[in-house]
């Protein structure tokens, strides 16, 4: 990389690191930290979270889609901000009462560990496959243009272990 980009990246960090020291020193809970001090509505917890569902691979992946496919699953493209309205409204404000920091932190309260561990075990599992598609998705380019094969046993796996 030139001098310039190392430059730019290294600011980046250092106002980063600066910028979260700062924003911490009035932080005296653990609550404050993960929650904001429960000082955010509900409505812009929700839009949050449906924020964090948006990624660039579902913006060049749906235009791909509609390409090869037609435009039949816009339907489920349509449906999602509503799902997540939905969700929005009734479970994030349900989580915000019972003063829980995560869902999973909810079920142990509701049923038990075993019942925790299980579910943070499958959302952890379909992270790790959502991860692996991202980071195949992210090697396909660069395999392509330098000529190398993107198979899984190859391309994905090592991006996939550089990434790691």
């Amino acid at each position: 990389m030139h001098w310039i980009n190392w430059a730019i990246v290294i600011g980046w960090l250092s106002y980063v690191a600066i910028d979260g020291l700062r924003r911490a020193r009035g932080t005296k809970h653990i609550e404050g930290y993960f929650l904001a001090s429960r000082s955010l509505p509900w409505w812009a917890v929700g839009l949050s979270v449906m924020a964090t569902q948006l990624s660039a691979v579902t913006m060049i992946g749906t235009t791909g889609q509609g390409a090869v496919d037609g435009m039949r699953f816009v339907q489920f493209y349509f449906g999602l901000p509503l799902a997540m309205v939905i969700l929005g409204v009734t479970i994030v404000p349900f989580l915000h009462g019972a003063k829980v920091f995560t869902a999973y932190e909810y079920l142990e309260r509701r049923f038990d560990a075993k019942t925790r561990s299980l579910a943070a075990f499958l959302f952890l599992l379909s992270r790790g496959l959502s991860c692996h598609t991202l980071t195949c998705t992210g090697s396909t380019g660069p395999s392509s243009s330098a000529g190398c094969p993107t198979s899984p046993s190859t391309g994905c796996v090592a991006h996939g272990a550089q990434s790691i």
